[in-house]
């Protein structure tokens, strides 16, 4: 399927700094792709560039086969020719207007009937699940509620493409997460083209068709939520996505057998072990980095009876968290952590021992 959105050679500058460098992406019409990573990687900018709210140096941008933005001609549309939609952090509603007008505003200022506005606002006022709340004062809702208002309004103009720019972030945890199932529903009930900003990674993992993970204004890598989860093919992915522990090793062997795994040594001497994992990312050299998550590791019950992936440890704290305890561990390595599921009990200090499923855990490159 052709690219709805693209993105090529991106770059743009603040002062001296590259902000985005290099950037290109494409989105498939009626998907939704999620840019995610730290304060500062870019995210934000790039976002701000597709909705024209930031002129670029380079690169140029399509929407739905038009160039919007193409620096080497010297083009770049403004914003409210570009056919966007944006929901911002702010919820940027209007006090002295209710629901209804609040909604209706973009479509006054672009001098639409009478008719048609009431006709666009009500069926956005459906699609957001506040068809009944139209004569409502609008800083009287909730924060969802009022979050639903923000997208409404920018889905009552029938944008081409829909832009979010962390638009949960102002919203309790239970709420947040109400509301990522009900933005899902909404962008696949409509069909709507959309590129979703976030920190935040569960928001991430649950909302994008791929999501695309930035760091110092490039990319690292791009794909589906398991693929970042259990494949990152970069340190930074690894530890940015869920909760990792990095191992550093010593590469010691590769798999005779057509199995795509590596044998890797961790530490030296008396305290060494050999760990078998699958290959991952990394590169054929001296030093590997081993990503273990927390759920890859089983606690055994007593001593094991072979030490083929297997680390020994001390309990240092253990917390029951509801659905899994979590076992930090110290070892000869770095204090790991080991998620258990239901309720488990370890006294500080006991030794224990951790075999860890080389079906799963993957070599990255070292840096």
């Amino acid at each position: 399927m052709a690219a709805f959105v693209a993105v090529e050679g991106l770059r743009k500058t603040f002062g001296q700094s590259w902000a985005v460098d290099d950037v290109n992406f494409e989105v498939e019409e009626g998907k939704l792709l999620v840019l995610l990573g730290p304060s500062g990687c870019g995210k934000t900018t790039t976002l701000r560039c597709v909705g024209g709210l930031e002129q670029p140096e380079h690169g140029r941008i399509v929407i739905d086969g038009e160039d919007v933005t193409n620096a080497a001609k010297g083009l770049f549309l403004q914003p409210n020719v570009r056919g966007m939609g944006m929901v911002a952090q702010s919820y940027a509603i209007w006090p002295h207007m209710n629901v209804f007008e609040n909604v209706a505003f973009p479509l006054r200022m672009q001098k639409f009937g009478k008719s048609e506005i009431s006709e666009r606002v009500r069926e956005a006022l459906n699609v957001v699940r506040l068809g009944e709340l139209g004569g409502r004062n609008a800083t009287d809702l909730s924060g969802g509620q009022q979050q639903r208002v923000a997208l409404a309004r920018a889905i009552v103009g029938r944008p081409k493409v829909l832009l979010f720019d962390e638009p949960l972030s102002n919203l309790d945890a239970k709420l947040r997460e109400e509301m990522r199932y009900l933005l899902k529903d909404i962008q696949r009930e409509i069909k709507i083209t959309a590129i979703y900003v976030t920190h935040d990674q569960a928001e991430a993992m649950a909302l994008g068709d791929e999501l695309l993970v930035m760091n110092e204004g490039r990319i690292e890598q791009r794909g589906s939520a398991k693929s970042l989860y259990c494949e990152p093919r970069t340190r930074f992915v690894a530890d940015f996505i869920g909760v990792a522990n990095l191992l550093e090793g010593t590469l010691v062997g590769e798999s005779a057998n057509g199995e795509d795994t590596l044998e890797v040594k961790l530490g030296s001497g008396d305290t060494s072990r050999i760990l078998k994992v699958l290959r991952g990312s990394a590169e054929t050299r001296r030093d590997i980095t081993i990503l273990i998550r927390p759920e890859w590791v089983r606690i055994l019950s007593g001593q094991p009876e072979s030490e083929n992936n297997v680390i020994r440890g001390f309990v240092d704290k253990c917390q029951y968290l509801g659905d899994r305890t979590e076992v930090l561990v110290n070892t000869e390595y770095l204090t790991m952590r080991a998620w258990i599921d239901g309720a488990a009990e370890f006294e500080d200090g006991q030794e224990i021992f951790m075999e860890i499923d080389g079906g799963k855990c993957i070599a990255l490159p070292a840096n």
